[in-house]
């Protein structure tokens, strides 16, 4: 089963989120497995790969993110999208490969979690977008968003877009980006009715708020994910 983990825009914690999933899949038994198929800001390997892996070995132990199968076919030095990354370190981005490797890695798990890089329309290359690559490797969507102010614009459109190209959403997960209000507007009346209207226009599943947290131990992640984790656990044991 093929998880493509998306976001409405940078900065929303796909990351974070991927990571708690990917660990919390692990304590439901399932054999997991990550990739980002573009890593930006770092040619000698993919910081995000790196710290799903840490958030792994904190929760499971060393030897179990050791041998959780990882890979990113591209990182690139400079921060950028990819296709201006891409530009500056010459290096040409191949669609074929990237589904390649994905295709190689999701046979080695039961659990195939994706990492996507920015939103969906992110430019791959100048002629290639995220959403082309996906349409033709067809995961399972988990669309990431932030909680407060702002996200409902955001959330919806990506929402259509990936449905108009054919591709299934499994839920939303809203997820605190700081802590308390005021600098992401996250009042709770906000986030509340985030919730609710995201959820009925989107006619999709909403999860979350998962809390902003810097310790991988705090108990209201965990909270928020295991729910997540257990629809994904029985949709893979009812395919």
């Amino acid at each position: 089963m093929n998880l493509f983990i998306a976001g409405t825009d940078t900065g929303v914690g796909k990351t974070f989120i991927t990571a708690a999933l990917c660990s919390d899949l692990i304590t439901l038994g399932l054999k997991v497995g990550i990739q980002k198929w573009v890593t930006t800001g770092c040619s000698s390997g993919s910081g995000d790969i790196q710290f799903i892996k840490s958030f792994v070995a904190k929760v499971h132990g060393k030897e179990t993110a050791r041998k959780l199968p990882a890979s990113s076919p591209y990182c690139l030095s400079f921060p950028a999208s990819p296709h201006l990354a891409s530009a500056l370190d010459e290096v040409e981005i191949d669609a074929d490969k990237i589904l390649h490797e994905y295709k190689k890695m999701a046979s080695m798990c039961q659990i195939f979690l994706v990492e996507g890089t920015g939103g969906i329309m992110v430019p791959v290359t100048r002629s290639l977008l995220f959403s082309d690559i996906l349409q033709r490797a067809m995961p399972l969507v988990i669309l990431v968003a932030r909680s407060g102010l702002g996200t409902i614009n955001h959330t919806l459109l990506t929402i259509e877009a990936l449905r108009t190209r054919g591709l299934d959403i499994l839920c939303v997960i809203l997820n605190s980006v700081s802590p308390g209000e005021g600098k992401d507007h996250t009042s709770p009346v906000i986030v509340e009715d985030n919730i609710k209207i995201i959820s009925e226009l989107g006619r999709v599943d909403v999860f979350g708020p998962v809390p902003f947290a810097r310790d991988f131990d705090q108990k209201e992640v965990w909270k928020q994910i295991r729910p997540v984790a257990e629809m994904i656990k029985i949709r893979f044991q009812n395919k």
